[in-house]
């Protein structure tokens, strides 16, 4: 297994658990909160605290389902689109502080992006690590941009076959980076301790031995991480907030919190259930993330009948339920068989071959 190095921190099989804490976009656009939430995973002792960068705009499609449990739902409901344009409108100055901030308290400082434009914003403000989430496995544009810039790559492996985790490894590795980490992840929000699958994870670590293998949990409490930990885990991911009860970001819910340590020995029996079976792409927890939540091609102006399609007339957002984004040249210099709305998915029968 080759050891990763991100700052003073190493992620490998003779180093310590790598932990990190996942605080997304519970800041609620509030930079007093991003820090607040920067000094509990610092006081915590986490080594890395992880937030989000997109727009709504290029995350999803304005129809986009929503696919995790509605009783996450707290800013009123509606698609994807909705619930992104709520928050993500953190001002990039607010980055800057965030930055420093992490400096100051030792802790890693990393922000997951969600298109090549938001990556190459973060690799200009000098992070030294970048994390992908599960749903972008299979964006390989947004792959190589982080490949690129030859430092470590953290991937999010839910939702995904091995197959494509071999194939995401290797876009990472041609561009320009051999420093990864896979995070086994079930994108299913919360997860249940049955659909947490933890034997996927030993699965991967199995098919990449030379890859530091971790977990990225979406269930209740502390159990799933503990037993993954056990298992062999190198690093562990967990939400967190600083008060559950925060609307807009449906992470806020499911978030860690110190009080749920208490729970450990309760949980011990809930560990057996956790450890799941090995499933070799979607779970069917995982059934309407594998259609909503990963990308596809899309139409970024409007597209005349009989024109022939070029790459600026392309984009990528989701849902995943029409062409993805790794067959885009397949589409360019082909001409379209009807009148394509610009911010449309694209599908095969949509293109003349």
């Amino acid at each position: 297994m080759k050891d990763v190095k991100i700052e003073n921190k190493v992620i490998g099989k003779d180093h310590p658990c790598f932990i990190l804490m996942d605080a997304g976009v519970n800041h609620n656009n509030d930079l007093s909160r991003a820090k607040e939430l920067i000094r509990t995973a610092a006081a915590a002792g986490a080594d890395m605290v992880k937030f989000q960068t997109y727009t709504a705009e290029k995350m999803a499609t304005k129809t986009a389902p929503r696919y995790w449990n509605p009783k996450l739902d707290t800013d009123g409901g509606g698609t994807q689109y909705d619930t992104f344009k709520r928050i993500d409108k953190l001002p990039a100055d607010a980055y800057v502080e965030m930055i420093k901030l992490c400096k100051e308290l030792n802790i890693i400082f990393c922000s997951t992006p969600f298109d090549p434009e938001s990556a190459e914003f973060l690799n200009e403000l000098g992070v030294s690590v970048f994390k992908i989430a599960s749903a972008d496995l299979t964006y390989p544009q947004l792959l190589k941009t982080v490949g690129k810039t030859k430092k470590p790559v953290m991937l999010s492996t839910g939702l995904s076959s091995l197959a494509e985790i071999e194939e995401a490894v290797q876009i990472v590795r041609n561009a320009g980076s051999d420093q990864i980490v896979l995070q086994h992840c079930v994108l299913s929000y919360p997860c249940d301790f049955e659909d947490a699958h933890l034997r996927k994870m030993l699965k991967i670590q199995e098919r990449f031995p030379e890859i530091p293998v971790g977990y990225s949990d979406h269930t209740y409490g502390i159990t799933a991480p503990l037993a993954a930990v056990a298992l062999g885990a190198r690093s562990i991911e967990k939400h967190y907030t600083v008060d559950k009860s925060l609307p807009d970001s449906p992470d806020h819910g499911f978030g860690l919190d110190p009080e749920e340590l208490a729970q450990l020995v309760k949980q011990v029996r809930i560990v057996e259930r956790t450890l799941g079976r090995f499933v070799d792409g979607p779970c069917e927890a995982e059934a309407k993330a594998f259609q909503f939540a990963r990308k596809s091609v899309v139409a970024a102006v409007s597209i005349s009948k009989g024109s022939v399609v070029t790459q600026a007339m392309l984009t990528c957002k989701r849902p995943g339920t029409g062409i993805y984004p790794k067959d885009i040249e397949k589409i360019v210099g082909h001409k379209a068989r009807q009148d394509i709305m610009e911010d449309t998915t694209l599908t095969w029968d949509m293109i003349q071959k």
